[in-house]
């Protein structure tokens, strides 16, 4: 009886342990990168995988936030999926921006992409969407996604994580929003080549010339004549010139 008792246990905790694993690697719909810098543009991927074995995600919506005022956005082109960019209504005539070229006439409250073929079993699809320009201040961005499958069931990834509780079952993504990094101190500018051979040229030319000055102040005075003495008996006499006989 004990026997049986143990094996039972044993099978019981393998079961447990075999559903572990699965239940740590549940799959939710996801943002990368999780970071960005403030006052800058931003490229999110948005990850959704498909947790049905019966139906197929046809429809992603994904809710931009309220504290952020995205006007900007581009979208990769995704292969039988089409998309929707919904705004908030502007009374401001709307202007193309540089970067999308298209007319931002409010705030991007959401994206909704739909498609027939839709994501299968074991299966994700991803969307990616260029954004700015992001707050100038550190925040938190919240992004809510609503997963509707060919079933109608909606899945509703909306539940925003708390600092110190459990993770919530559906979370929300969220986006941390970060200011930008110090800039290094500036190193001092490296010396002009042509001015640093001007100046070694000009300490030779002054070194050369005192360096003469030197010599020519070291040269001895050449010897003066020596004096030729009179002879006695010949002062004032003048010399006789010799004539003829």
């Amino acid at each position: 009886m004990k026997r049986r008792l143990t094996q039972a246990l044993v099978v019981a905790c393998a079961a447990f342990a075999a559903l572990l694993p699965a239940t740590s690697a549940a799959a939710h719909v996801t943002v990368t990168p999780t970071t960005a810098t403030a006052g800058g543009r931003a490229t999110f991927t948005f990850k959704v995988p498909n947790e049905s074995d019966t139906a197929k995600t046809v429809q992603l919506e994904v809710v931009f936030p309220d504290n952020a005022a995205l006007t900007s956005v581009s979208l990769r082109p995704v292969p039988g999926w089409s998309a929707t960019v919904n705004r908030k209504p502007s009374a401001a005539p709307a202007q193309p921006t540089e970067q999308d070229h298209t007319a931002a006439a409010g705030a991007v409250t959401s994206i909704v992409w739909r498609s027939e073929v839709g994501v299968g079993k074991n299966e994700f699809q991803t969307f990616d969407v260029a954004v700015g320009q992001l707050p100038k201040e550190p925040t938190t961005l919240v992004f809510k996604a609503l997963q509707t499958y060919s079933d109608g069931v909606v899945v509703r990834w909306i539940d925003v994580p708390q600092d110190g509780a459990p993770r919530p079952e559906h979370p929300a993504m969220v986006v941390t929003v970060a200011a930008p990094p110090a800039a290094p101190a500036a190193e001092p500018a490296p010396a002009n080549g042509t001015a640093l051979a001007l100046a070694g040229l000009v300490i030779a030319l002054l070194a050369l010339g005192l360096t003469i000055v030197a010599l020519l102040r070291r040269r001895p005075a050449p010897p003066a004549s020596p004096d030729v003495p009179a002879r006695p008996g010949n002062a004032g006499k003048q010399p006789v010139k010799a004539g003829r006989r």
